[in-house]
C-alpha cells in the first residue's frame, strides 16, 4: 500500500494518462481547379449574366430557383438553356456553370453545337486587320 503521501502524486499520474494530446491542425488540400469547359462552351461557361445576354441576346425565359438561374434561348437552330450559380470566389457573382440544348423538335445536340450554330466564333483570320501606317516615298 502507497504511503499517504504518494497517493496525489499517483493520483496525479493515472488523471494525466487520460489526458488526450492536442488534436493536430487539419490540414486541407486546395479544392480542385475547376474541370475544362465541354467542348464549344468555353466562350459561356464562367461568364456573368450580362455576358452571356451579350453573347446570346435577350432570353427567351428567364427562371429563378433557389440559389440558381435559367435562362433559355429559343431560336430557330435549336434551344439553349444556361444554369448559373452564384460563384462564392467572386463575391457571389452568379456565373454560368453549365449548359443544355436541343433542336425544336426536342432531339438531342451538344451545348457546344448549339452556341456554335446560335453564336458562330469569329476566328482571328476573318477579324479586321488593323491599317499599318505607311509613309509616302520621299516624306
Amino acid at each position: 500500500m502507497p504511503r499517504p503521501a504518494l497517493r496525489p502524486l499517483l493520483l496525479l499520474l493515472l488523471v494525466s494518462g487520460c489526458a488526450a494530446a492536442p488534436p493536430a491542425p487539419i490540414i486541407r488540400p486546395p479544392p480542385p481547379a475547376p474541370p475544362p469547359p465541354p467542348p464549344g462552351l468555353s466562350r459561356l461557361i464562367g461568364q456573368p449574366e450580362p455576358a452571356v445576354l451579350a453573347l446570346l441576346g435577350a432570353a427567351s425565359m428567364a427562371r429563378s430557383e433557389g440559389p440558381a438561374r435559367q435562362l433559355q434561348f429559343i431560336r430557330p437552330p435549336c434551344v439553349l438553356d444556361v444554369f448559373l450559380y452564384p460563384d462564392p470566389a467572386a463575391g457571389g457573382v452568379a456565373r454560368a456553370r453549365s449548359a443544355a440544348a436541343r433542336r425544336p423538335d426536342g432531339s438531342r445536340i451538344e451545348p457546344g453545337a448549339c452556341l456554335t450554330l446560335l453564336v458562330p466564333p469569329t476566328p482571328a483570320s476573318t477579324r479586321p486587320a488593323v491599317p499599318l501606317a505607311i509613309k509616302p516615298p520621299g516624306g
